[in-house]
């Protein structure tokens, strides 16, 4: 009696993880354009909002100010102007931002923020 319980139990969960690795497949998963902000600006920043053509994204500062994440990018449409939306105190600051070429592109990008705008540099 205590086997067959068992064999039903193991069957079961089996279905369960079948039926899950099958659903987890076929989920199409984006994981976005990593991007660090190299402040220069002087001030300290609470977050921002980057826009890649279309695509908006919000990121917020670390504990220690620093602000990193992953970004939206556009499939089509490359180059894309780039525009940074800095939120500082109550204060909203526009920086107009290099363009942005490289959809897909496999390493590290970062903008350095500066009074002028927002230099592009692609890392590796």
């Amino acid at each position: 009696m205590l086997k067959k319980v068992l064999l039903i139990f193991v069957v079961i969960v089996a279905l369960g993880i079948g039926f899950l690795l099958l659903l987890l497949r076929n989920i199409p998963y984006n994981w976005g354009h990593h991007f660090d902000f190299i402040n220069e600006l002087n001030i300290e920043i609470d977050s921002l909002e980057i826009s890649v053509c279309d695509e908006r994204t919000m990121l917020y500062a670390h504990s220690d100010s620093h602000i990193e994440g992953n970004i939206g990018v556009p499939e089509e449409g490359s180059p894309c102007d780039v525009n940074l939306k800095i939120f500082s105190n109550n204060e909203i600051i526009n920086l107009e931002a290099d363009s942005f070429d490289c959809y897909n592109c496999d390493g590290y990008h970062q903008y350095i923020l500066q009074k002028t705008g927002a230099r592009y540099e692609f890392l590796h």
